[in-house]
């Protein structure tokens, strides 16, 4: 089966004190198998992204290049540059290839590029970014693994199963349907965890947050924390070390597969709906 390859260059060349225009490209990437669930594979530095899920049965993607006033001067010499204009290059590039319903977009890593991407219902996602943007993802039924490490992570109206983890920045989920059986993690530094389950979920729970509060609404089974025993080398030689941690574990609805949550300078939000 060949991989489809689609790359987009737009370059928009600028006079000094003229006005910028930011490149922004939609494309549509076909599925090679557009009745099976597809996988949404992307991993940026700099900007946001967005996913919503919709009735088709492509991938449409939509790249903005986020409007900078950025100009780096490697040579340092202005006065060799006296009298002549310097002309913005306002480039978007991006790349998105699919093979075998794995769709993989990417972006040069000096671009700061925001996507706005619509994928069929029923897709898993595993996405991320670093720098500079927020990550969006609503309606859309699959296996999420999301990662953004400094700004939000919004997950509106998903069923399926969720990995989510940022350092600065919330961690905000509202679950339609959770996969049964399916164990999940949510990790966070610095913002709340607040993850809104249906109220019929059936989980054992594990939650430790440094310095923050755990707040829940449904009925949370608590069970008494174990001290955690290891041995090993040590400057006193072979000896057992017992830690006792601040985890607080429980069961909802009789108890299923573990759902974490693990939290440093924050709350933890367990909501039922």
């Amino acid at each position: 089966m060949n991989t489809k390859n689609i790359k987009v260059v737009i370059i928009s060349m600028l006079f000094l004190l003229t006005v910028n225009v930011t490149a922004q490209e939609t494309i549509k990437v076909p599925l090679s198998n557009p009745a099976k669930t597809g996988l949404l594979k992307m991993g940026i530095i700099n900007g946001s992204i967005s996913v919503k899920g919709y009735s088709g049965k492509e991938v449409i993607v939509k790249g903005t290049r986020r409007k900078t006033n950025d100009h780096y001067n490697y040579h340092g010499n202005k006065k060799s540059k006296t009298g002549l204009k310097r002309i913005s290059n306002n480039s978007l590039e991006f790349t998105a290839t699919e093979y075998d319903n794995v769709v993989r977009i990417s972006t040069p890593v000096q671009i700061t590029t925001d996507f706005e991407i619509q994928v069929p219902r029923n897709f898993s996602l595993k996405i991320s970014t670093i720098n500079n943007g927020d990550i969006y993802v609503e309606n859309v039924n699959g296996v999420m693994d999301v990662s953004n490490k400094n700004g939000k992570i919004t997950l509106k109206e998903i069923s399926g199963s969720v990995s989510a983890d940022t350092l600065n920045g919330g961690i905000t989920i509202s679950f339609a349907k959770v996969t049964p059986g399916v164990a999940m993690a949510f990790s966070n530094l610095n913002g709340d965890i607040d993850v809104t389950f249906p109220k019929t979920i059936k989980a054992d729970i594990k939650i430790k947050s440094d310095r923050g509060e755990v707040y829940t609404d449904f009925d949370l089974k608590t069970k008494p924390s174990k001290a955690k025993i290891t041995k090993g080398e040590s400057s006193r030689g072979n000896a057992y070390r017992v830690k006792v941690e601040k985890w607080v574990t429980g069961s909802i609805n009789g108890g299923g597969a573990e759902i974490l949550f693990k939290n440093f300078h924050g709350d933890v939000i367990i909501r039922s709906k």
